[in-house]
């Protein structure tokens, strides 16, 4: 998949990224300035440089940035990465408060992913969807009936509902292959 990077430090910018109208205008900025996609793509938001960013601030450019990325011809995945302490501190409380989870990273030099986490929470059998997609790489809704419908006494539309609602979240990619639908993991979580 190809990466896009969007620094979220723009020069001349304060480190201290706060308050929601700034967060709507970074939200506006970030989208003029984004490539037109013609393959979904990762989106990296890179916060390196960024002392701290408020939960008000984010809430504006975050959640709103990956849920519309997500639903362009080509999506795109949005994930953070290269989070100060005080960044992610302020990310966590933001998806605590509203039930809501993001994939978080680190980049090194040459842009390689490392140190993949899921910030924020999800509900346990969306947790326990998320780790059974991360171990099959790539799996259908059916697949996961089939292997579960012994233990689990959850339909297949269970089992879409909470693919579509990962897929929705950014923490798994939906490849539409005829009327079929697969998915798989955007970033191995550590």
């Amino acid at each position: 998949m190809k990466i896009v990077t969007l620094p979220m430090l723009r020069p001349g910018v304060d480190p201290i990224l706060a308050g929601r109208l700034s967060g709507q205008r970074a939200f506006v900025v970030t989208l003029e300035q984004f490539p037109e996609l013609a393959e979904p793509a990762l989106v990296v938001l890179d916060f390196a440089g960024v002392d701290l960013a408020t939960s008000s601030y984010l809430s504006e450019l975050l959640v709103p940035l990956r849920d519309h990325l997500r639903l362009r011809r080509q999506p795109g995945y949005a994930v953070a990465a290269n989070l100060s302490e005080k960044v992610r501190e302020e990310i966590e409380e933001m998806l605590r408060r509203s039930g809501d989870a993001f994939l978080t990273c680190a980049t090194d030099a040459s842009g390689q992913i490392t140190d993949v986490q899921l910030c924020g929470r999800l509900d346990d059998k969306l947790q326990e969807t998320l780790l059974l997609v991360s171990r099959k790489r790539e799996t259908t809704a059916a697949q996961l009936y089939e292997e579960s419908r012994t233990v689990d006494m959850v339909g297949a539309t269970a089992w879409n509902n909470r693919l579509a609602s990962l897929a929705a979240k950014s923490l798994v990619v939906e490849i539409l292959q005829g009327r079929t639908k697969k998915y798989r993991p955007v970033l191995e979580v550590a």
